[in-house]
């Protein structure tokens, strides 16, 4: 095998106690002569030193490695994505849209990639600004998708939209998404929007629920300024991957952009986008199909 990535970085999901997939990863790596970053609580259980933080480990990888479903890709690629490092998702949750590898296969598509045989899928971001009274009050990057939603107290949210500061829209509905191609094959996707192929430069503004059924979906360019002002609502939050979240009172301004950073991930060298989504949408059944 070639020394590509002589330091890999490796995660696995935040709260579960089961590290084995964590030590068979470790021990390939470690087998072919890399040297394994983990955190602190997974490095002490397979006796693996002291471990780093997650900044650490970002500062030293070459590549990292995320076992776990896409919620867990999502959560550690974004806060990671400034360090430049490419990632490999190891799928061990349900859908798995960008951890395509599946974790019973890990161990071959993980030596088929450190061998050099494979391609760069390179991913765009969103950065969202909350302001209020003209100040920065919340500062957030999304790989999937940006949203303000309504609250718990189930009314809608109005809200005027401009894209590169053109006036676009005014819209109720339950909430506005504002997605990377990559998001949308989620939150976008159950509420309507369009899928994109992941390296067509766009971003999507999709309505969730409009009172009006002439507020669509609608693809603007990747280097979009996007502004969203809160017109009036009872209770509203901001999203980012639906992990993070601020409070959004009447009269903020959100600000979605591109993110200047971008998530590179590593597939095997037979990947095909459309076989994830053949798999996982069930494109090839028929409706007489059993």
């Amino acid at each position: 095998m070639t020394k590509e990535f002589s330091t890999v970085g490796v995660f696995g999901k935040r709260d579960s106690l089961d590290y084995e997939p964590l030590r068979i990863i470790a021990e390939l790596l470690i087998k072919s002569g890399r040297q394994v970053l983990l955190e602190k609580k997974p490095a002490e259980a397979l006796s693996l030193g002291e471990g780093f933080s997650r900044d650490e480990i970002g500062k030293k990888s070459d590549l990292i490695i995320i076992y776990g479903g896409d919620g867990t890709f999502l959560g550690v690629s974004r806060r990671m994505a400034h360090y430049d490092v490419p990632f490999i998702g190891i799928n061990a949750g349900r859908l798995g849209f960008v951890t395509d590898i599946p974790s019973d296969k890990m161990v071959e598509e993980i030596s088929e990639i450190l061998s050099g045989h494979y391609y760069t899928d390179t991913r765009c971001l969103l950065e969202g600004i909350q302001i209020r009274d003209g100040k920065e009050i919340y500062r957030n990057v999304a790989v999937n998708e940006i949203c303000v939603s309504r609250g718990n107290s189930g009314g809608m949210i109005e809200v005027s939209v401009s894209v590169n500061k053109l006036p676009m829209s005014r819209q109720r509905a339950d909430g506005l998404i504002v997605s990377t191609p990559t998001g949308s094959t989620a939150y976008a996707l159950s509420v309507g929007g369009p899928m994109i192929y992941p390296s067509v430069a766009c971003t999507l503004l999709i309505p969730v629920a409009p009172h009006s059924l002439a507020n669509r979906p609608i693809v603007i360019p990747e280097n979009s300024l996007i502004e969203i002002t809160v017109t009036d609502m009872r209770d509203a939050t901001l999203y980012f991957d639906m992990q993070d979240n601020s409070e959004v009172l009447v009269g903020d301004i959100i600000k979605a952009s591109p993110y200047p950073h971008r998530v590179k991930i590593l597939h095997p060298s037979r990947h095909n986008y459309f076989d994830t989504l053949c798999k996982k949408l069930h494109w090839n059944y028929l409706p007489t199909d059993r």
